[in-house]
């Protein structure tokens, strides 16, 4: 290879590690900001205006959802939808109207919730976790990475936030 060959593979490794460090430092900081901001809201949970709502999803034994405002700003929604062999609960945190964190998790039981008079437990989890910036995805954590309950966790957590928004409250049935 001739040497000028070698000094520009060099030059364009170069700069793709510092492209690639410079993306690694701006999802680290946005990673803490969203950590930050989910710290601070279930901190003040208890201050918010909390409106219920009924969402029309299946769901074998029901579900809950409940939106956190401070002011008219939306901070939390909580959805929880419980089913015959576990529940499953999407979390959705907002700064300035816009989500910027999806927790979702699948909880699935030992026995059937009516069996042992409902004295269950919880014998395997499914976790994922949704990071965005600017209404897009920039990170998604799954934990485990397979599993035999694993529901489907909403696909658009923005969609999914608004259409909860917009379900009719709780007293309007």
């Amino acid at each position: 290879m001739k040497p000028y060959y070698k000094r520009l593979l060099v030059v364009l490794f170069l700069i793709l590690s510092v492209a690639a460090l410079a993306q690694n430092k701006a999802d680290t900081a946005k990673i803490s900001f969203i950590k930050n901001q989910y710290a601070e809201i279930n901190k003040d949970l208890k201050s918010y205006k909390k409106v219920a709502k009924t969402d029309t999803a299946q769901s074998t034994e029901g579900n809950e959802v409940l939106l956190y405002y401070s002011g008219n700003e939306i901070k939390k929604i909580a959805a929880t939808y419980y089913g015959e062999t576990g529940k499953a609960l999407d979390e959705f945190y907002f700064f300035d109207n816009r989500v910027i964190f999806c927790y979702c998790v699948d909880y699935h039981y030992d026995v059937p919730i009516y069996a042992k008079n409902g004295r269950v437990k919880i014998t395997s989890t499914t976790e994922e976790r949704f990071y965005l910036s600017d209404g897009k995805i920039f990170l998604v954590k799954k934990k485990p990475s397979h599993s035999d309950y694993f529901s489907e966790f909403p696909v658009d957590p923005v969609k999914e936030a608004r259409r909860l928004i917009n379900l009719k409250h709780s007293d309007e049935d």
